[in-house]
């Protein structure tokens, strides 16, 4: 019996001295799992938790105009300031094109991913595999019909397009006794962005009754779309007074056949940026006449600021929308468009 009680007490101090270990034990982990949290909550925003740049995966709508080309020295810009690196990529407009950059931004394990979706609908998929990768997305200039992305930064596509409208309807007022006909070329692809531009300007169109407006046509964003577009126009209505184009590329096109055909009694307005633009406003063109201006490094800075927002914990808005402004010859040069181009340029 005896002996029964000493094999009793020496298994119940061992069980105790594995107990009292296993203790320890999990308090060393708790504490250093509460250390990893400190360690990470002072990590910089601008740095992942092992203490490199945080990197940001870019996907522009494309690189044909000088908007797209200032946003993206804009972006590089706005990352370098605040303390990011940056990987750029172009959609050249190609949904399936932007959809294997996602894949590859996920794949590359970036820390966050922007994009113009090329496709609001179609860009869906790629952009929930990424969130639900740990990515977060944001949209920017063109944005997407998901719900998970934090944000979306634009502008009002729909007002660009009205407020143009407006500049035109005081132009129609004064200067063709109120009536007058007009054309649009769009780019139905991208019915967010300059479906909305093209439908804020008929709109305004709309309420004048001395107005007819004879042709809505696809010029493709392109300038020489657009311009053999506008060469179908003159022929079937030679007696359009006023065109309005959704982005510079268009208008340069309408432009071109307008010029080509030797009419100097059509005016051409619509959206623009960059140098060739801003240079015919400056120069008083017979026929660039007005332009929504939206400014590329606008859209780059509220885009890095809404990531670094979100990196820091803040709230971040769902929309950081900002609005374009009309110019033309009597006020571009309020606009401080030249230190944009050549950050571009440099």
């Amino acid at each position: 019996m005896k002996k029964f009680i000493k094999v009793f007490a020496v298994l119940l101090a061992l069980v105790l001295m594995v107990t009292a270990f296993a203790a320890c034990g999990s308090d060393k982990k708790s504490d250093t799992g509460s250390d990893s949290t400190k360690e990470t909550e002072k990590t910089s925003e601008t740095t992942t938790s092992e203490g490199k740049k945080k990197v940001i995966g870019i996907s522009l709508f494309y690189r044909r105009d000088e908007y797209y080309k200032d946003l993206e020295s804009s972006f590089i810009y706005e990352a370098e300031k605040a303390g990011y690196e940056v990987i750029i990529q172009d959609a050249d407009a190609d949904p399936a094109k932007q959809t294997q950059q996602l894949e590859d931004f996920v794949q590359k394990k970036v820390d966050a991913i922007a994009l113009a979706a090329a496709d609001p609908a179609g860009l869906v998929p790629a952009i929930e595999a990424a969130v639900a990768a740990g990515i977060p997305v944001i949209t920017y200039d063109g944005p997407s019909e998901s719900d998970k992305v934090i944000t979306h930064v634009g502008f009002d596509f729909y007002q660009d397009g009205a407020s143009v409208g407006e500049w035109v309807k005081k132009y129609i007022n004064e200067n063709l006794g109120g009536k007058a006909e007009v054309a649009i070329i769009d780019f139905p692809q991208s019915a967010i962005v300059c479906g909305l531009r093209a439908q804020g300007f008929r709109d305004v169109m709309e309420t004048m009754e001395g107005v007819k407006i004879v042709a809505q046509q696809d010029g493709k964003a392109s300038r020489t779309d657009s311009m053999s577009v506008m060469e179908n126009i003159l022929t079937a209505h030679p007696d359009v007074d006023v065109v309005f184009g959704i982005n510079y590329d268009t208008c340069a096109g309408a432009a071109a056949a307008i010029e080509a055909a030797g009419r100097t009694d059509i005016i051409v307005t619509g959206g623009a940026w960059g140098e060739e633009p801003f240079t015919k406003l400056e120069n008083n063109d017979p026929i660039l006449k007005a332009f929504f201006v939206t400014s590329p490094a606008v859209q780059a800075a509220d885009t890095i600021k809404a990531l670094t927002e979100y990196w820091e914990g803040k709230e971040v808005p769902k929309d950081y929308m900002s609005e374009s402004k009309v110019y033309d010859a009597t006020n571009i040069k309020e606009l401080d468009w030249k230190a944009i181009v050549a950050r571009r340029k440099n």
